[in-house]
């Protein structure tokens, strides 16, 4: 049973790193293609890798607008709804 556990969470924490790094824009420290070689070649310490040294922002969803979060918030938003002259 303990085996079977941690077979279980090696394979989810490979399969949440290869898809974490698949919808990454631009990692960094080194290429995607090499990112995903590290994940899938490395079991353990692939996966480990990405989430400490790969992730953009700590969040790995390589957005910088974290802080939008409603088009009323935006800037660029608000500047389009300023009449035009």
């Amino acid at each position: 049973m303990p085996r079977f556990v941690l077979t279980v969470l090696v394979i989810g924490l490979s399969v949440y790193a290869l898809a974490d790094c698949l919808q990454t824009p631009n990692p960094k420290a080194l290429p995607k293609l090499v990112w995903v070689a590290i994940i899938v070649l490395l079991p353990v310490i692939g996966p480990l890798l990405w989430i400490l040294f790969g992730r953009t922002n700590g969040r790995g969803w390589g957005r910088g607008d974290d802080d939008v979060f409603a088009p009323d918030d935006d800037p660029s938003f608000l500047r389009d709804l300023a009449p035009k002259r």
